[in-house]
């Protein structure tokens, strides 16, 4: 009789205490005005946590006792209209997962501390975790799927829109390098000139892109920057790129089960994965085609479309010359998986991409480029006459437990949770071995080489535009085998995506509020800096390379270039190659170099409010 007066109120008999007081219902009216308080004073410059203090006399207590009392009453008003329904008890679950996300986001809002957005999400993820899981998910299965495509275009288009904007302003706040922001805006005027992938800024000296990476797949773009050249045009197009990744996804979730509102959640793990964002708003890299293609190589491999396997794994094998590694392991992923004839083509695809990547680092090897880059990356596992890449792999045969150290030092484990947490670790829940072959590529190219090459296992850099793509494809089928929980356990990563990217894409919003605040400023840099005739050699600090990089040369300012002396500049080195100087005033070694040039002939050509000054030859 007591469990049939429970499912009469839409409380099972293990929660019938919890729900009978209305906690849940408490709790998701105290989150959601917490989020609002932290929304309101934030905007007036009252900080939550630097500012607890003065956050707390803002907070009146008779307000917070009426307000509590009202919200708790209104929920409580729609769960009596809805007490004739199955479950009435939706209105509080939907109140408290709602409310947890929002409190979280809102209190991670411009934070960038990871350790306090950890804390943030275990203890929200609790309550979202209860309120998903306390009533039956499934009915929102029911969602019209172009409702659900409609849904995941609108947030995509969004966020498109905010990621170019960022990237936009950061770049017209000078804050984007040569590396890699001019070499590629260089060699994009270069291909648009005469097809060549010639740059001067790389290796300061006329040497093609190609010499150094074999990055074919850059002819794709060349076309729409012919019509709208300069460096705006890629960080766009990087973002846009990155983001249709979404596409191949939602057609690998249709597949894999999920419907209605869960094709949305797992978009949002795509479009939410710190993985994927963080790298858009660091310049512009070849890597940013790897989403795109990789998704659509992991969908066109899940259901079988051989002619498509080998269409994108040659796509693939283009954006560089390690891309091959992401092949060799799906190829393996697809032999150990499939039982039928279509085996081989995972054996065959392993095979070929072993065979494309040690041919082209042998091509790659004849400038020199090759050796360059494997002892810059695997630097902690080559020495002495055991170099290359098959030196490196026998000396981790040799002593496999130092290989193995390589992963714990304590700036791997946290690149490790940083990559882990937005996805809770879903990437190891399952007992199908043959899938940890899709992790390989992370555990290679971010925390091997990330052990030497520190921005291999940073967030921010392009090293985890294709890592992260293989960890989310992981999670889609892992969940696909927690059969009657999964839409529980693809709510709560969504969630956690979500939360883990508010503190990157609000920090980052600082770019676009520097820039209209002071876009006057700005403007008159960019004017400064276009009055430097196209035709002329220059050399250019930094910050401002990329603004000046669409010409036939231009050169990085470093130290290299001059000759110092206990901190004073004695000389600079080949100082009649370069028409034009472009000089960052707030550097501390413009005045030395400003002295030597105008000994030396040269005039101001242009300077700018103490932040660019230009000499002409």
């Amino acid at each position: 009789m007591s469990e049939e007066n429970n499912t009469q109120t839409g409380t099972k008999p293990s929660e019938g205490l919890f729900k009978a007081f209305g906690l849940p219902r408490l709790i998701a009216v105290f989150f959601w005005f917490a989020g609002i308080d932290l929304i309101i004073l934030g905007k007036s410059g009252i900080p939550a946590v630097s500012g607890w203090q003065d956050f707390i006399g803002h907070v009146s207590v008779a307000a917070l006792v009426i307000r509590t009392v009202l919200g708790f009453a209104f929920l409580t008003f729609i769960r009596f209209l809805l007490r004739k329904k199955e479950d009435p008890g939706i209105s509080d679950s939907v109140a408290l997962f709602t409310g947890s996300v929002f409190f979280a986001c809102s209190a991670l809002f411009k934070t960038d501390s990871f350790y306090l957005t950890m804390g943030v999400l275990a203890v929200c993820l609790v309550f979202a975790v209860y309120a998903a899981g306390s009533f039956d998910l499934s009915r929102f299965e029911k969602l019209c799927p172009k409702t659900s495509v409609a849904v995941i275009a609108l947030i995509s288009i969004a966020l498109t829109i905010l990621i170019c904007l960022i990237s936009v302003c950061r770049h017209m706040t000078y804050n984007t390098a040569c590396f890699d922001m001019g070499i590629f805006t260089q060699m994009f005027h270069s291909m648009k000139q005469d097809l060549s992938m010639n740059t001067t800024c790389e290796r300061d000296q006329v040497l093609s892109h190609l010499s150094i990476h074999s990055s074919f797949i850059l002819y794709i773009l060349l076309p729409f920057y012919a019509i709208f050249p300069g460096a705006k045009t890629l960080v766009i197009a990087q973002a846009v790129l990155c983001i249709s990744g979404v596409i191949p996804v939602v057609l690998i979730a249709r597949k894999h089960g999920f419907k209605g509102l869960f094709v949305i959640f797992v978009s949002v793990i795509y479009l939410f994965n710190t993985g994927l964002l963080s790298p858009c708003f660091f310049h512009f890299h070849e890597n940013c085609f790897l989403p795109p293609l990789l998704m659509w190589l992991m969908y066109a491999v899940d259901s079988r479309k051989t002619l498509l396997i080998y269409i994108l794994s040659v796509l693939t094998c283009t954006v560089k010359e390690d891309a091959p590694l992401y092949l060799i392991c799906i190829g393996l992923f697809l032999l150990a998986d499939e039982k039928s004839k279509k085996r081989i083509h995972g054996a065959v695809i392993a095979v070929l991409s072993l065979i494309y990547f040690v041919v082209i680092m042998k091509v790659l090897g004849l400038s020199g480029s090759a050796d360059m880059m494997m002892d810059q990356r695997f630097s902690n596992l080559v020495f002495g006459e055991n170099t290359g890449f098959a030196g490196m792999v026998m000396n981790i045969f040799r002593n496999p437990s130092y290989f193995f150290s390589l992963f714990f030092s304590e700036k791997s484990m946290l690149f490790f949770l940083q990559m882990m947490l937005p996805l809770l670790f879903l990437p190891f829940v399952t007992k199908k071995i043959h899938r940890y072959f899709l992790m390989l590529p992370f555990v290679i190219m971010n925390l091997v080489i990330g052990s030497g090459y520190r921005y291999a296992a940073e967030m921010g850099y392009h090293y985890t535009f294709g890592t992260a793509c293989l960890l989310i494809f992981i999670v889609i089928v892992n969940c696909e085998d927690l059969s009657e929980h999964r839409n529980t356990v693809i709510t709560a990563v969504a969630a956690a995506a979500l939360i883990t990217s508010v503190p990157l894409l609000s920090m980052n919003l600082i770019h676009c509020e520097e820039y209209l605040k002071n876009r006057d400023h700005y403007d008159r840099i960019e004017a400064c800096l276009a009055s430097i005739p196209e035709d002329a050699s220059v050399i250019a600090d930094t910050n401002y390379l990329p603004h000046v990089a669409s010409r036939k040369e231009i050169y990085l300012l470093n130290e290299e270039d001059y000759v110092s002396e206990n901190g004073w500049i004695l000389s600079i080195n080949d100082m009649n190659k370069y028409d034009y100087f472009v000089l960052n005033k707030k550097d501390g070694s413009t005045q030395g170099i400003s002295a030597i040039l105008e000994s030396s002939g040269f005039t101001r050509f242009a300077e700018s409010e103490g932040c660019v000054v230009i000499y002409k030859k």
